[in-house]
C-alpha cells in the first residue's frame, strides 16, 4: 500500500469529490476508503454511489446508509414500514438498481489498516471492536457527545458539560478517522481525526492521506457557495 486516502463525508457531493480526487490524485496501489454517508443531502447521490463503485473506493457504514438499509428491509415484510423517508431519501431508494443495493448491504461497521481504524461516528474508550454489542454497534453509528460519565447523549440532548467523545478516546482500537460530526476544519486529537468538513451544507469535503507513518490534509470548497 502506497498512501490511505480517507474521504470525509461525502453526502452525494459528486462533483467535489471528482475534483477532490483528481486534486489527491491517488495511483493504482493507494487505498482509498470513505467514513460513511456517502449519500443523502448533496444533490447527486446516486451518481456518486456508482462513482465509488466503479473505482474500487471502499466505505464503512454510515448512519444515513443504515437507515436506507432498514427501510429496504422492513420494504420485505408484510407489516407496515416503520422509517419514514423524506423526498431525498425517496427518491435514492427509487432509483437504487440491484448492485447498489448489494453494495450499501454490504457496507462494514468499521474497518482497520494496521493502527489505522475508520469508523463513521465514534467510540467509547470501553468498546472493544471486534466484540460488540447490538446497541453499541448502533452508538458507534450515532456518537458525539457522552455526559460526565461516558456515557451516550442522543444528537440534541448535549449541553454545556457534554464531552465530545474524541476528545477522551486513549487510541485503545487504533487511532480513528470517523466523520458524522462536521467541523469547519478537520478535528484533530491525540487518537482520532475528525474529517466530516460539511461539504453539503456549504464548507468543503476534505481527506486524510496517510502515507510512511505520516498524514495530511487535502481540502476542496464545497460548489454549493459558488
Amino acid at each position: 500500500m502506497n498512501k490511505l486516502i480517507i474521504y470525509g463525508d461525502i453526502h452525494g457531493c459528486y462533483d467535489e469529490l471528482i475534483s477532490l480526487r483528481k486534486k489527491i490524485n491517488p495511483q493504482k496501489d493507494d487505498v482509498e476508503v470513505c467514513v460513511g454517508d456517502i449519500i443523502t443531502k448533496g444533490k447527486d447521490s446516486i451518481k456518486t454511489l456508482r462513482y465509488i463503485q466503479e473505482h474500487n473506493i471502499k466505505s464503512v457504514l454510515g448512519n444515513h446508509e443504515d437507515k436506507i438499509i432498514r427501510y429496504l428491509q422492513y420494504e420485505k415484510q408484510a407489516s407496515e414500514n416503520p422509517i419514514i423517508l423524506d423526498e431525498d431519501e425517496q427518491n435514492i431508494v427509487n432509483n437504487l438498481n440491484l448492485k447498489d443495493i448489494d453494495f450499501l448491504m454490504s457496507l462494514p461497521l468499521f474497518v482497520k489498516y494496521e493502527n489505522i481504524t475508520i469508523l463513521h461516528g465514534g467510540l467509547k474508550n470501553s468498546y472493544d471492536l471486534d466484540n460488540l454489542t447490538k446497541n453499541e454497534k448502533s452508538k458507534i453509528l450515532r456518537m458525539r457527545y457522552l455526559d460526565q460519565n461516558q456515557n451516550f447523549i442522543t444528537f440534541g440532548k448535549e449541553d454545556k458539560d457534554s464531552i465530545f467523545w474524541a476528545d477522551l478516546y486513549d487510541g485503545n482500537q487504533g487511532f480513528t478517522i470517523y466523520g458524522h460530526q462536521w467541523f469547519q476544519e478537520a478535528k484533530i486529537n491525540e487518537h482520532a481525526i475528525g474529517i466530516d468538513t460539511g461539504c453539503a451544507y456549504g464548507n468543503k469535503l476534505s481527506a486524510v492521506i496517510f502515507k510512511d507513518n505520516n498524514f495530511y490534509i487535502e481540502s476542496l470548497k464545497s460548489y454549493i457557495c459558488e
